[in-house]
């Protein structure tokens, strides 16, 4: 079942005694309701023992009483929060304390197959009273919350009073105006004694922390030190590593919309996976060999099993376009062995990246990409500085795509060289682009500097990252450049490619149908508008010469 998603744009405030809400009638045109009367809501948080939702500040409860009990997941957004709600009796539960297949989904790439246990029990009081403008529309909700939280692990028992504003489906329909209405009725609120609160989330609050990213995952010894090459964001180390952490990232937030079949998902999780292998290709000597041929290799099986779908998906839809503007044949046998089994093998292979995905192997996976960012097994060469190396990485591989293009005249089977010097300027794009856009480390000390002098390293340390910043500012510009020329080379070779796989489907299509008594007309008819007899070897390979020697001319420049 598909959890209910809406967003959440709250404000929570710190009240003390017994006062009670102010009245805000009259205030901006805005009409209180009557206070309903008080309810009880009740709800179990959970974590994992290392605190993996917190760290990335993601809510899971379970909640009874009031108007959404339910599952809960609450992640951030660009305004507020993100909520996604599923009923009490989701799934096949075991017990109360089971947590649905269904509720865990969106967050596997995070929690993976580590147990989820209860972090906090919550219990609130509540009255509220809602918000409507002078057409009836209700705009926002004022929560009076008596909320008692039991620590579950900490053993501690916590009360306090809280006042939460949340917006309601009839607020304005612009950031700007619900910043409005949000700071009018907050103006009231602080007049009549409430302060914001000191915590985001009542789970913060109930386990003794301001903000849920406090909660860290693992304790760090005292003194311990990040690699040198991290310490100084002028470092190749600095940038590459920045550039794996942004597509580590990008690849945990893939995974719930590749797992939810999203439109275009499995696709851009593919391309993620190919953008890191391209990274530790290309800048593979800035970090232990052995560590990066594991990664690289189980990067590629995620990539494979990936790869079956997007393959099928893709050859659906371009069956189905070719075939709208074929009038003069029967399609139907057509539409079905070519359609239809291209939207079975795509539903087959979703199973399958699926079932990957809820494996120890993805997992272990996602498990050693953390791992080889966080604490990378760098050698000598990462302490370098960054344009020094990247320039170098950058010609290497050029100069390998200038090697491969060169075989194919002369190659026993054109097509499949051609298809490396596509693998080849495809690597040498992602890699340029990665660093193009990464944000540099530029890591201190695990433990904190003296007091009398934290201020003074604190300043030093940033006007030292201003500086490699505004240096590297110039450098990803260029590098931008390579990645742009870079780019309609590997389009022009996979188009290529793809036309050629497409064509031989064909092929084999038209012969079974030919086998089963079908009208095979219609495949020659297709074949013969994908065919161009003007796309030699030759003529991509001439392509492909001016492209790289423009690309060996803008290394040469870095």
């Amino acid at each position: 079942m598909t959890g209910r998603e809406q967003t959440e744009i709250e404000r929570k405030y710190d009240v003390e005694g017994l006062r009670p809400v102010p009245s805000l009638q009259g205030l901006d045109g805005i009409t209180a309701d009557p206070a309903e009367a008080p309810f009880v809501l009740t709800a179990v948080y959970y974590d994992t023992a290392d605190h993996d939702l917190a760290r990335h500040r993601i809510v899971l409860r379970r909640r009874e009483g009031g108007g959404d009990a339910g599952w809960h997941l609450k992640m951030p957004a660009a305004e507020g929060r993100t909520e996604v709600h599923w009923p009490l009796d989701v799934g096949a539960a075991e017990s109360s304390e089971h947590i649905p297949d269904e509720v865990l989904e969106p967050v596997r790439a995070i929690v993976r197959d580590r147990p989820l246990t209860p972090l906090a029990r919550v219990s609130t009081v509540r009255t509220t009273v809602r918000l409507t403008d002078a057409d009836g529309h209700a705009l926002a909700e004022i929560a009076d919350d008596l909320v008692s939280a039991s620590d579950v692990r900490g053993g501690t028992y916590r009360k306090w009073r809280e006042w939460e504003l949340e917006l309601l489906d009839g607020a304005p329909d612009t950031r700007k105006k619900r910043t409005r209405l949000l700071d009018s009725v907050e103006q009231v609120l602080l007049t009549a004694g409430a302060t914001p609160s000191t915590s985001a989330a009542k789970i913060a609050r109930a386990v003794g922390v301001e903000s849920l990213t406090e909660l860290d995952r693992a304790e760090v010894l005292p003194g311990l030190l990040p690699a040198p090459a991290l310490q100084h964001p002028d470092s190749a180390g600095a940038v590459v590593v920045g550039a794996l952490r942004d597509l580590t990232a990008a690849l945990i937030d893939d995974d719930p919309r590749a797992r939810a079949d999203a439109p275009d998902a499995v696709h851009h999780m593919r391309t993620t996976v190919r953008r890191l292998r391209s990274v530790l290709a290309v800048y593979g000597r800035l970090f232990e060999t052995a560590a990066v041929k594991e990664l690289r290799f189980e990067l590629k099986h995620l990539g494979t099993e990936l790869g079956h779908a997007r393959d099928a998906e893709v050859r659906g839809s371009r069956v189905a376009a070719e075939l709208d503007g074929v009038d003069q044949y029967t399609t139907d046998d057509a539409e079905i062995r070519l359609v239809g089994g291209a939207r079975r093998d795509y539903a087959e292979a979703l199973a399958s990246v699926r079932d990957y995905l809820l494996s120890t192997r993805y997992y272990r996976l996602l498990d050693s990409l953390e791992n080889f960012t966080a604490w990378p097994p760098i050698t000598p060469k990462a302490e370098r500085p960054a344009a020094t190396e990247i320039k170098r990485d950058l010609g290497r591989a050029v100069a390998a795509l200038e090697q491969l293009s060169t075989a194919v005249t002369n190659a026993d089977e054109p097509e499949a060289a051609l298809h490396e010097v596509r693998k080849a300027a495809r690597r040498l794009r992602y890699a340029a682009a990665a660093v193009a856009s990464a944000e540099p480390v530029a890591e201190g000390p695990a433990t904190k500097p003296a007091k009398k002098s934290a201020r003074t390293a604190a300043k030093k340390a940033a006007a030292k990252r201003a500086r490699a910043t505004a240096r590297f500012a110039k450098l990803r510009k260029r590098y931008a450049h390579v990645a742009r020329v870079a780019k309609p080379l590997v389009k022009r070779l996979g188009d290529r490619h793809d036309r050629l796989l497409y064509i031989e489907e064909l092929d084999q299509a038209a012969q079974a149908a030919h086998e089963s008594g079908e009208n095979a007309l219609v495949y020659g008819l297709l074949v013969a508008r994908a065919e161009r007899l003007d796309d030699t070897v030759q003529v991509v390979l001439s392509e492909a010469d001016r492209s790289v020697r423009h690309l060996k001319r803008l290394v040469r420049e870095l």
